[in-house]
């Protein structure tokens, strides 16, 4: 049987680093790794030596214990049973989004606003590729999502909430549809305890914002899914360490990005709603959301001063 440093040794040469890199991985030097692999017989690892190397290249704890066979099997295959992608068409990535947000689930989006309440307004933005599966599904997640009874929490970057209010560029929505979708989502939201609405501060942490795919992830579920930059792909992962690690990012008072508390949300979006109405523009609403609230600085820090 293949005893700890055996197994070491083996992991040495078939990741191909130098000894120095490989040390450095371990935060050892050099010479250190050199005395380990010459005294193999009286060295064995600690359980930090060990956790990092399987830390580092992704391998199982169990490497160290299996019997030969499963050893070679734990560090010539990746388990990639915790990741699935899904690429069977548009109609089929609705399907599995339909069928895969449930209760519970924690959303980031992208944009401003959600497609379940976008589309219930206006669905031009489909007509080059829709088809009846498609808009079926679309309109059964719609549905769902608007559903009074569903329980749900949406994050939006608060850059993204304006520039669907007053961006010039990219923006194919009109007043009245802006007013719409507005008015749609603060009745949806307004006194609903099962739902839950953010708008983050996506430069709170990163200089040039944080810019996220949609990502829809169900703790009780242990899993979550991603949207890839391609049309129609998405990507499921199982992995319970890293849900909960993003889970708590978005959920713990003391690591989540700087926020509009849900309960003040609905208020937000009644403000720039009226700013859209009268006319104001992104400057003059933001002065307003100050003056009215207690999230100016979150709104004023987001866009250029003269």
């Amino acid at each position: 049987m293949l005893g700890v440093m055996d197994r070491f040794i083996i992991i040495f040469e078939k990741s191909k680093l130098s000894m120095s890199k490989f040390a450095t991985i371990l935060g050892k030097d050099r010479r250190t790794l050199l005395t380990w692999i010459e005294n193999r017989d009286k060295k064995t690892l600690s359980d930090e030596v060990k956790s990092i190397i399987c830390s580092h290249f992704r391998y199982s704890k169990e490497i160290w214990d299996c019997d030969e066979s499963e050893f070679y099997h734990y560090i010539n295959e990746i388990d990639d049973s915790n990741l699935k992608i899904i690429d069977d068409g548009y109609e089929m990535l609705l399907k599995y989004i339909y069928e895969n947000e449930n209760e519970g689930s924690l959303i980031l989006h992208p944009t401003f606003p959600n497609p379940a309440y976008r589309d219930f307004v206006i669905q031009s933005v489909y007509k080059d590729f829709d088809s009846q599966e498609a808009a079926k599904y679309r309109k059964k997640r719609g549905l769902k999502m608007r559903a009074y009874s569903f329980g749900a929490s949406e994050w939006y970057s608060i850059k993204s909430l304006l520039e669907f209010c007053f961006a010039n560029i990219g923006n194919f929505y009109t007043k009245e549809q802006k007013i719409q979708i507005l008015e749609l989502m603060i009745a949806t939201f307004r006194d609903n305890l099962n739902k839950s609405i953010y708008f983050f501060d996506s430069y709170d942490k990163k200089i040039y914002g944080l810019d996220m795919f949609y990502l829809s992830l169900n703790i009780k579920e242990k899993k979550m899914f991603l949207k890839l930059p391609l049309e129609t792909t998405i990507v499921e992962i199982k992995n319970s360490d890293l849900v909960s690690k993003i889970h708590t990012h978005y959920t713990h008072a003391k690591k989540c990005p700087a926020h509009i508390d849900p309960k003040d949300a609905v208020m937000i979006m009644e403000l720039i709603l009226e700013s859209i109405k009268d006319g104001d523009d992104l400057e003059s609403t933001c002065n307003k959301i100050d003056n009215l609230s207690s999230y100016g600085n979150l709104f004023t820090k987001v866009i250029s001063r003269s």
